[in-house]
């Protein structure tokens, strides 16, 4: 068994984000310097049915009464706990057809409603057919589709995911801050100890210089991702969305990160925490 496990064979350096219209394989592995870097596609959703048909009004005529746990929070940070405070964010049972309702109308509130992360498999298999899982990495290692549904306003804050990720979005705009993993000593991360070493304390849009000095040291990388276009994400990269317009879908979908992406700040860290997952790709590699 020969595996590099060299750090340096990382890419990480990256200073803006291409734009490919609807590439090959080669052209997405070219791209994106063999996965370690992000590029945005585009034209590659253009005949999906969810970018073609989905409104509120689809989704309810698809969904219906379907109870889902819909989360809450009287700041727009939509996360499981407010990364700054810690403090458990709330969440509300409701049917798709009451928060479509709610989508459909002029808020007056300070609340902020999201339906996040749901995989569509489990949640809604109705959805299934509207979309394709994007070809650019192995079917293998794909782990799972997931939507969000919510408004503008709603901000999710700074974290990385021990995932490979393509973010598709399809109605509205998300402006995304990327952070390479070596920015990782720069965004005060949670401790490895804590229930959520993904999470950053600094709040991006408003940081806290005095409290978080480094974080002025660091490269930030942002974009906005038009309706139509998909985000290829490498694992272990810090991102914080902000979701633009007044309607905002989205879907993004999970593989299983390479043995390579583990070398990473972070990916140390989840290594400390999931040292099973890390075993089981050493095998896989082992025997071919």
């Amino acid at each position: 068994m020969n595996i590099n496990l060299d750090k340096n064979t990382v890419e990480t350096s990256v200073n803006t984000i291409k734009r490919i219209q609807n590439p090959t394989l080669e052209e997405f592995q070219a791209a994106t310097n063999s996965f370690s870097q992000p590029v945005i596609i585009t034209g590659k959703m253009a005949e999906w049915k969810a970018f073609k048909h989905w409104s509120i009004d689809y989704l309810s005529d698809a969904i219906g009464d379907k109870e889902l746990d819909i989360n809450i929070s009287n700041k727009n940070k939509v996360f499981t706990f407010d990364t700054e405070t810690g403090e458990t964010l709330s969440s509300k049972k409701m049917k798709f057809s009451e928060f479509a309702n709610w989508l459909a109308q002029e808020k007056d509130s300070e609340q902020y409603y999201y339906l996040q992360q749901q995989p569509i498999k489990l949640v809604f298999p109705e959805l299934l057919p509207d979309i394709e899982i994007p070809d650019y990495m192995s079917r293998k290692s794909f782990m799972v589709a997931n939507i969000w549904i919510g408004t503008g306003g709603n901000t999710t804050p700074l974290h990385w995911d021990a995932a490979q990720n393509i973010l598709c979005q399809i109605r509205g705009r998300k402006k995304l801050s990327l952070f390479a993993p070596n920015q990782t000593e720069f965004l005060y991360p949670h401790s490895v100890d804590s229930k959520a070493p993904h999470l950053s304390y600094v709040n991006i849009d408003k940081p806290d210089v005095e409290k978080f000095p480094k974080y002025q040291d660091s490269q930030k990388i942002e974009c906005v991702l038009e309706a139509g276009e998909m985000l290829f994400m490498p694992p272990f990269w810090w991102h914080h969305v902000n979701s633009l317009d007044p309607l905002n879908i989205a879907v993004n979908f999970w593989w299983k990160a390479n043995l390579k992406q583990y070398f990473t700040p972070q990916g140390k860290t989840f290594m400390l925490k999931k040292p099973l997952i890390v075993l089981a790709l050493l095998l896989q590699k082992a025997n071919g």
